[in-house]
């Protein structure tokens, strides 16, 4: 097949339009870029619903899908990375993961946490502690966009994501602890085992003030006075793994 040569190809073109979030809503689909991570959504059955492969790339077998070919540099001009991407795919977002309607372990709770690449964070280290369910409390960020699935390194094929107004009211079934650098409670001195939902909010404005009235306990990561506090991907990644070990 000869490859593309032009960025004028509707599928090219509707790649380049994924970058938008609105793109992204509106048609139920987000861009997964590298083999890493078009791996990573492969082995965990998500739906594609188009690949994008350099010349020079063996791209993979996907049941019903015929990829495009295009020539390498053409393709570099879709990627989001300085490097460039050999593969691209489109994903459906039906295909990911869905929330459980009850919570048994540990659901992470990030109120108004705007940034992609926090979020992504905040995913890769819900995977690696077995965390049941991310909640993402408006306004937050998109975790299918492109920076966001790379910070993510493949978490967002194996993490769900559920998407709330007010994250307060999610699985009110499990305690709610509440992290905050002027909390009176150390975390260490807190219950993690499940049901319990951990919350976090934006650096600059913090927990909103559901989270605080409905929280079971509002705590502080212990750490020395040479730092004024934690990245907010840091501190969860903390608190994860505080909460796997109590719930192994």
């Amino acid at each position: 097949m000869e490859p593309i040569r032009t960025t004028r190809n509707p599928r090219l073109q509707r790649v380049r339009a994924l970058q938008r979030t609105t793109e992204r809503r509106d048609n139920g689909v987000f861009v997964v870029e590298g083999e890493d991570l078009v791996d990573a959504a492969i082995r965990a059955g998500a739906q594609f619903d188009d690949l994008l492969v350099s010349e020079d790339f063996v791209p993979p077998h996907i049941v019903g899908l015929v990829p495009l070919v295009v020539q390498t540099e053409i393709l570099a001009t879709l990627s989001s990375v300085r490097s460039g991407s050999r593969v691209i795919g489109v994903v459906r977002r039906e295909s990911l993961p869905t929330p459980p309607k009850t919570l048994t372990g540990v659901a992470l709770a990030l109120c108004g946490v705007g940034d992609p690449g926090n979020v992504g964070t905040l995913l890769r280290s819900a995977a690696a502690f077995n965390t049941e369910v991310v909640v993402l409390g408006a306004p937050a960020a998109d975790p299918t966009s492109p920076k966001a699935v790379r910070a993510g390194m493949g978490a967002t094929f194996f993490v769900p994501t559920l998407t709330l107004d007010d994250p307060a009211q999610a699985y009110p079934e499990a305690r709610l602890v509440a992290l905050d650098g002027a909390g009176e409670t150390d975390l260490n001195d807190v219950d993690l085992a499940g049901p319990v939902v951990i919350a976090l909010g934006a650096e600059r404005d913090g927990l909103p003030h559901s989270i605080r009235k409905r929280a079971d306990v509002i705590c502080r990561i212990p750490q020395s006075d040479r730092a004024e506090s934690l990245n907010v991907a840091a501190a969860g990644a903390i608190a994860l793994a505080m909460a796997y070990r109590s719930n192994a």
